[in-house]
Order: structure tokens, then sequence, then C-alpha cells
């Protein structure tokens, strides 16, 4: 694996294989270092906890980190993203981390990056979140739930989700027993790559081991039936539906109130902060998975 992408270019013992990583960087108390390596951050859109997530481990990995804000670089100029690639990678860079607003531009690139530049997906459009996929299903498996035997419930605004779709793949590839993702008509797709779709949370929160709250993401809404439809808050009396020993996941970040009440975001079920801890040591499973793939391919 040259680029991660999306979770689809992943096999189950690949993903397996970096959750395990990840959570050996987590018990770990000093890491391997990769001092040779140069990593640029690219993110045309604002990020802040994954674009931390990803500059921290770089940083616990010893690489050297760059940062390029497209909105001052030579792009406002008019120079094309791909020359901006050739510019940085003809300048030592391996690896890039960019995050963009269209759905299909790695599609658009890739025949075209330079043959020696990894590219990771920090989020695309609304179709690929894949390293917050990889770091929700290692905090699953770290809660030592096994994936067949589990109900999942995804609740929110599922139509402009990344993090659902990608989220839905990797529940596929793992073999999650039940996968739900339940919104109101007009925030739900026709079909997910995996799992049932519906408008009734109570039915998708009926003993749910895991609720995953989605973000209301209000700047992709453009359409007026989108607006003011906030009804599927989950709070405590919405979780007493679920599991007793339900856990309650988010991507952040949080719109208390809307999609999340703040006494579950931070009652004794939440992960949330787990799951931020966990982007850190995913990401460094990543990066360091295609250092040696990049290693490998060139010896």
């Amino acid at each position: 694996m040259m680029h991660l992408l999306q979770v689809s270019d992943l096999s189950k013992a690949e993903i397996e294989v970096l959750i395990a990583r990840a959570l050996d960087f987590k018990q770990a108390k000093t890491y391997p270092t990769y001092p040779h390596i140069s990593v640029i951050n690219v993110f045309y859109e604002k990020s802040t906890r994954t674009h931390l997530s990803f500059a921290l481990a770089q940083q616990n990995l010893g690489c050297k980190t760059l940062d390029l804000n497209p909105e001052r670089s030579a792009e406002g100029k008019g120079e094309a993203m791909l020359d901006t690639l050739s510019t940085v990678h003809a300048m030592g860079v391996q690896i890039a981390v960019m995050r963009h607003a269209e759905d299909d531009i790695f599609d658009k690139i890739l025949p075209q990056v330079p043959s020696t530049l990894s590219l990771i997906n920090a989020g695309s459009g609304k179709r690929a979140h894949p390293t917050q996929a990889l770091l929700d299903m290692m905090t699953i498996i770290e809660l030592g739930l096994k994936p067949k035997d589990i109900k999942i419930a995804v609740v929110g605004d599922v139509l402009h989700s990344r993090v659902a779709h990608s989220f839905s793949t990797i529940c596929s590839t793992m073999g999650v027993g039940e996968l739900v993702f339940a919104a109101p008509e007009v925030w739900l797709p026709a079909s997910m790559p995996y799992g049932q779709v519906t408008s009734e949370v109570k039915s998708a929160l009926q003993d749910a081991d895991i609720v995953m709250t989605l973000r209301v993401q209000k700047e992709r809404m453009v359409d007026a039936r989108h607006q003011g439809l906030d009804a599927y808050c989950i709070t405590e009396d919405a979780l007493n539906l679920a599991s007793p020993n339900v856990h309650v996941l988010h991507p952040g970040p949080m719109n208390r109130g809307i999609e999340i009440d703040s006494a579950v975001a931070d009652g004794p079920k939440s992960c949330i902060l787990e799951q931020v801890t966990n982007g850190v040591y995913m990401r460094m499973a990543v990066l360091e998975h295609l250092i040696k793939a990049s290693h490998a391919a060139s010896a």
C-alpha cells in the first residue's frame, strides 16, 4: 500500500494490523523515529482535530513536518495542485496528507502524482475519511467488543458525512453484526455501502452496543429543506433505548445540544475523548505503514 485514500483500499488483515500497531504505540513509552522522512500537511478545508492529530503523529515519529496553507501558497496565484505536489516532492517530501472539499479529488490527481510520493486522504468531500474510520474501529476493538457480535447505530447527518461512508465500509470489511444509520429522510442517502438506513431513530437505538452521533454539517446544506432538522439529538433519555453497556462515539467537532446533549458527551458512556487520543496513535500507525511500504518498494 503506497497510499491511503479510502477504507476499501484495505483488507481485513491490513486493518487488524494497523489497529494492533496503533494499540502498541498507545502502550509504548518510546517510539521508532524516521528523521529522514518529510511529510507535508495540505488542508484545503479547515481542520483542527485531524490536522493537529496528524502533526502530533508526525512529531512522535520524528518526521520532518511541513504545513502548506493553500490560501497563502502559489496556488492562490494560479499554481495547480499537481504542480504543488511535484514541487514539494522535488524538495524531498515523501508523504502528503491532504484534505479537500471534492469527493473525487484523489481519483483525478492520482494518475499524475509522482510515483514515489505517498498520499493520505485526511477527508475528501462527502465521500471518504479513512483514518477516522480506522480510529473509530480501533476504539471499538479496544473496548473488548467483537465486531460480529455487536449492533452499531449511527445517528445524524448521514447524507453529508464522509465519516459515515468510510465507517460503513470498514464495518463491512470487519463483519459488524448489525449496522443501522438513522436520520430524517432528507439526511438519508438511498443506501449505504453496508448497513440499513431508516428514519426511525428509536428502532435504530434499540439495544445498540455502540451509538455514533454525526455532526450536523450546516456548511454543506444549501437546500432550505435541510435547515431546522435538529430533532435527532442523542440525549440521556434517547440513550436509555440502547444496551445498558452502550458506548457513545462522535467524530467531532460536536454541536452540543444539536446532535448530542452535553450530559451524554461528557457522561460515563462517552468514548469521545478516547477517540481523540486514539486518532494520534492510529495516524502514527498509518504513517509508519506507508514509510515501510515506500522503503520496500524502492529497495
